[in-house]
């Protein structure tokens, strides 16, 4: 009797450990859909980062005003990130990649109009042109179905952080002096524009 008990009390522990092991082995994951995940810490570790020392070393409030949504949504989504990560099983770095690291050095060691412009190539644009193809692909392509909800829940994010940062662009003021034409050496005609009338064919823009 103590014989057949003990049996079956084996059996139930190792169809137990079997069951256990089985669902271990299913939070693994495919090699590219674990990358990603590696992939978008480092680069939301990045934006927090860089947001951080915009909010420290920003001249304008529209820089200002951007690194502070950029820094709450990539916190927000670093949280949810982390969780999946750690329900998966897979290891994240616990800081950006080699690039965004030169580039918050970079950052460190400006202020101002100087830093501003910097942040917004670098940072608000650059990096989130790199994000949103890395979300995108997550989102058509990966296997596992979380990983796949979760870029297709973040990259609306990711995609309006890009748009701001290009919108930032566009209204910087340009370098001094970089639109303006030089005065004429003493002996020469003056300058001219090639959207003056008076611009020779060479330089005028072609006819639509």
């Amino acid at each position: 009797m103590r014989k057949t008990t003990w049996m079956r009390g084996a059996a139930a522990l190792v169809l137990a450990l079997s069951g256990a092991l089985g669902a271990a082995r299913a939070q693994g994951l495919a090699e590219a859909d674990a990358r990603f995940l590696q992939a978008a810490a480092g680069s939301g570790t990045f934006e927090v980062e860089a947001a951080e020392l915009a909010r420290q070393r920003a001249e304008s409030s529209k820089v200002k005003a951007y690194a502070a949504k950029v820094r709450e949504q990539h916190r927000a989504m670093n949280g949810d990130l982390k969780a999946l990560a750690l329900r998966k099983q897979v290891t994240l770095p616990d800081q950006p990649g080699a690039p965004d690291r030169r580039t918050l050095e970079e950052l460190r060691n400006r202020t101002g109009a100087d830093f501003d412009l910097v942040y917004v190539e670098k940072a608000a644009v650059d990096a989130h042109v790199m994000a949103n193809r890395l979300y995108e692909t997550a989102a058509r392509q990966s296997e596992d179905p979380e990983v796949r909800d979760f870029a297709v829940r973040s990259l609306p994010g990711v995609a309006e952080h890009l748009a701001m940062g290009r919108a930032l662009q566009r209204d910087a003021p340009a370098p001094a002096g970089a639109d303006r034409i030089q005065p004429p050496v003493k002996g020469e005609a003056p300058a001219v524009s090639p959207a003056s009338r008076e611009a020779p064919a060479s330089i005028a823009p072609a006819a639509k």
